[in-house]
């Protein structure tokens, strides 16, 4: 026999702990994209510049949805 007996409403108390920690962490991660929105879109749109630059031989673009997202109207 165990000597450690865990009360009843136990799992449910897990359950609340474990969606505050995710909603703790969602509103961290969520202020964070706010304060480096429009540093981290710069970011990525001269990191996709230098993967793939735009020359008159290539007829490559990128999709709409990417479009709008790295453009400063996106937002």
């Amino acid at each position: 026999m165990s000597m450690f007996r865990s009360s009843p409403g136990r799992g449910g108390q897990s359950f609340v702990e474990y969606a505050l920690l995710l909603i703790l962490v969602s509103i961290v991660l969520l202020s964070i994209l706010l304060i480096l929105g429009n540093d981290l879109r710069t970011f990525i749109n001269d990191l996709l510049q230098r993967w793939f630059p735009a020359t008159e031989e290539s007829s490559v673009e990128l999709p709409l949805r990417l479009v709008w997202l790295l453009s400063p109207a996106g937002r």
